[in-house]
């Protein structure tokens, strides 16, 4: 006995296409009325706006001798200053100037690096043009700010710093011991200690002062590391771009409820064909 339960359950594909043809005008008006409903809920949305603001590594100098390895350089050093739009430092300051929570601002900044450039964009939202502009510019500064301290501070500095003038006291006392032994007269085996002592104290303050000079000579400069190269001025509105998504996707529905809606229309007038009494013969 030939198998019917594709005719039955599941339409074929001759008999689909048969039903969009016979129902034509009811998939195109699904598919219009929901493009436009669609449309108009783009409309009606808020609408979300991006600004930017670019940031450099360092000085660009295109006719120094190692202009091109500066820029390889600097391309890696963008991508890695660019994930510092997450710092803490960076955040804080950003609730600091706008109040808006760290756990706001991650959600409305980003930054991306610029292939092969020494340039990074910092990329923040908002619910109006200005919103949007002030919280990139105010990023920016912030990346700027946190950057320039973090890569000049110098723990290692700053504690032989307090070591050299320490030391340079210490220097000081055995002075003033050797003097004050010397003019008491004392035995040659004390004034050879104090001799000693005062040595030593002079070596060790020398060291710690070279050590200090490599230390503040290889620390990153203060200024010009990382630089605002241009500031938001303006933020775009992805109104437009949301209104044609919305309306496509809007309208692939209205497509897909159309055609299922001609072919449960044609399977209804199917069912009652085959459910309809014959006339009796005459």
């Amino acid at each position: 006995m030939p198998d019917n339960s594709q005719s039955v359950f599941e339409p074929s594909d001759s008999f689909v296409l048969a039903a969009i043809g016979l129902n034509k005008l009811i998939v195109i008006l699904c598919a219009v009325a929901m493009g436009l409903a669609g449309v108009a809920y783009g409309l009606v949305r808020q609408p979300t706006y991006t600004a930017s603001a670019s940031l450099q590594i360092g000085q660009v100098n295109p006719n120094s001798p190692g202009f091109l390895g500066y820029v390889q350089s600097a391309s890696s050093l963008a991508t890695a200053f660019s994930r510092s739009i997450a710092a803490a430092p960076v955040l804080d300051s950003v609730d600091k100037k706008l109040g808006l929570p760290p756990t706001q601002a991650t959600q409305r900044l980003s930054s991306e690096p610029i292939p092969l450039s020494p340039v990074f964009r910092v990329i923040a939202t908002g619910s109006s043009e200005s919103q949007a502009t002030r919280l990139a510019n105010v990023a920016a500064g912030a990346i700027v700010a946190y950057e320039s301290h973090s890569n000049s501070a110098n723990p290692q500095a700053n504690s032989l710093l307090k070591g050299y003038r320490g030391t340079a006291l210490d220097v000081q006392r055995a002075k003033a011991k050797l003097g004050s032994l010397e003019e008491e007269g004392a035995p040659s085996p004390a004034l050879l200690e104090a001799e000693a002592a005062k040595i030593a104290a002079q070596v060790k303050l020398k060291a710690i002062g070279n050590a200090y000079n490599a230390a503040i000579v290889s620390q990153a400069p203060r200024t010009g590391l990382v630089t605002l190269l241009a500031g938001a001025t303006s933020a775009e509105s992805d109104r437009s771009s949301k209104i044609e998504l919305y309306g496509f996707i809007g309208f692939l529905i209205g497509l897909v409820v159309g055609c299922a809606v001609a072919v449960l229309r044609e399977r209804r007038h199917l069912s009652r064909s085959s459910t309809a009494p014959m006339p009796s013969p005459a």
